[in-house]
């Protein structure tokens, strides 16, 4: 194993003496040499680049700030013209235009329109009919080209019952609220995140619900009719017979998880879009831990094999927000996972391979904090992804192979590419896939430019585009530790910093 592997699995060296000696960190904090003040630590995070300059931007808990390429952050929430944020938002272009929008689901004028410069006017969406949101997502669920939104709903707390998910329409940027959940359908839901995950060019959603209630996996027929199909697809939770409760709406139901969290990534590179659950769980067995369900593909008609005591993820009662990307580059999903209580602490898990995953000591240098907050990007342009969590950013400081990084433009209107999906190929490295997407463990969004570890490979690779309509495109010949970005039927430019450069 090289140097730089021992260093990315251990914080900690022994030498032969028996002397213990402290490896670099993997992460360090930046916030305040970022100029990042207070952004907010509890409530969820989103990168998206807001301005069109290729350097992610970054939204949380309702505060708006541009990245200054990768040298610093500006707050521009009063200048971004947006009447009080809310405190999550999904991040998408919803009206065509080629510039990135924002839906904030827990406030009641929720779309706000950019203009690619960081100003916002308001759009028209229906007012969502509750406001006990946590998590959404967005993607085009009925094949017209438009970006629609789906939004899990909560509960309150006093008096505590739950809200029916909803979800909007699309009509020529124009976003209609076209279902309400009826109550045999109404959980309590803390998070949704799509993808299609059975292969059949319809962007599915998956929503973790909490009381020990089951998982909703929401099938799309193509034209944006869904079915949930969670407990055929095993994807649904234990359900454990003989541990019976009752919804508020006179619906009974088995125990499974408190789902908080949940994400879509293809964990084991064979090519199919694998799901993590990230389940809180007090300590009676018969509530669910975390999973990893993997994605058997069509030899198994894309039915979820549970692959959890093969990761061995170390357990703890209070897990909530997870994210995943690859940190060290080596071409495997690794895996971030927060806590929200004081006596438990967030974690790195390190993706061996084979469902096998190990800790990073000491969290690599992520310091330990009560968030739901976990939320990746290249925010510098580097090469290794950063993250957000905890009101912090995190820089990766730490030893990394090769990459590669492409950001893709689709045409109008979905122009951001949402539920495109890249396979990476060739010259040695691990075959990877990886989607654009928005909604990623509660309620926060990773950036969109995808992100390949290549490992040791410095040579050339192939990347294999399926945009959202199904048309697909090859690039070979790309070069490792190369930013590019792609515009539909263009030819691959280079960023640098600047300009993309043929």
């Amino acid at each position: 194993m090289n140097t730089a592997k021992c260093l990315a699995l251990s914080l900690v060296l022994v030498t032969a003496a028996g002397v213990t000696i402290a490896a670099e960190p993997l992460f360090e904090d930046v916030t305040a040499g970022m100029g990042l003040s207070a952004p907010g630590s509890r409530s969820s995070a989103a990168w998206a680049d807001l301005d069109n300059d290729g350097w992610p931007d970054l939204i949380v808990q309702g505060r708006i700030w541009r990245n200054l390429q990768g040298k610093g952050f500006a707050e521009i929430t009063k200048e971004s013209g947006i009447a009080q944020p809310g405190y999550f938002s999904v991040a998408a272009d919803f009206n065509g235009d080629g510039h990135i929008d924002l839906v904030f689901p827990d406030r009641k004028d929720p779309l706000w329109l950019g203009d690619g410069k960081g100003h916002f006017t308001p759009g028209e969406m229906t007012p969502p009919p509750n406001l006990k949101s946590q998590g959404a997502t967005a993607a085009d669920f009925d094949g017209d080209g438009w970006v629609d939104l789906y939004v899990s709903s909560f509960e309150s707390w006093k008096p505590q019952r739950s809200f029916p998910d909803f979800r909007y329409r699309n009509n020529q940027g124009k976003l209609e609220l076209a279902w309400t959940a009826e109550p045999g359908e109404t959980m309590r839901g803390r998070c949704a995140t799509a993808a299609d995950f059975n292969n059949d060019g319809a962007v599915d959603i998956y929503v973790g619900n909490y009381r020990l209630q089951p998982n909703f996996l929401w099938v799309n027929d193509g034209k944006g009719n869904f079915v949930n199909r969670a407990r055929e697809y095993g994807a649904a939770g234990s359900e454990r017979p003989g541990t019976t409760f009752t919804t508020d709406y006179k619906v009974k139901y088995n125990s499974s998880g408190h789902t908080i969290s949940a994400l879509w990534g293809d964990f084991d590179n064979d090519g199919w879009i694998d799901l993590f659950v990230g389940n809180f769980s007090h300590p009676p067995k018969y509530q669910d831990r975390a999973q990893f369900l993997q994605n058997g593909g069509p030899d198994k008609e894309f039915h979820f094999i549970d692959r959890s005591a093969d990761a061995k993820l170390t357990w703890q009662e209070s897990y909530s927000g997870s994210a995943a990307a690859d940190y060290d580059n080596d071409g495997r999903l690794d895996l971030f996972f927060a806590t929200v209580y004081k006596n438990d602490k967030s974690r790195l898990f390190h993706n061996e391979g084979d469902w096998r995953f190990k800790e990073v000591p000491e969290g690599g240098g992520i310091k330990s904090a009560l968030t739901y907050q976990a939320a990746w990007a290249d925010f510098d342009n580097d090469g290794r992804v950063d993250l957000f969590t905890a009101g912090k950013l995190y820089r990766n400081v730490g030893p990394a192979g090769n990459y590669l990084r492409l950001k893709l433009t689709d045409r109008a209107p979905n122009t951001t590419a949402i539920g495109a999906v890249v396979k990476v190929s060739g010259n040695g490295v691990l075959p990877q896939m990886r989607q654009v997407e928005t909604g990623t463990g509660t309620g926060c969004q990773n950036e969109s430019a995808l992100h390949f570890g290549l490992g040791n490979s410095t040579g050339e690779v192939t990347a294999e585009i399926r945009w959202p309509d199904g048309t697909t495109e090859s690039f070979p010949n790309l070069k490792s530790n190369t930013y590019y970005q792609i515009v539909r039927g263009g030819k691959p430019e280079v960023f640098r910093g600047g300009k993309p450069q043929k």
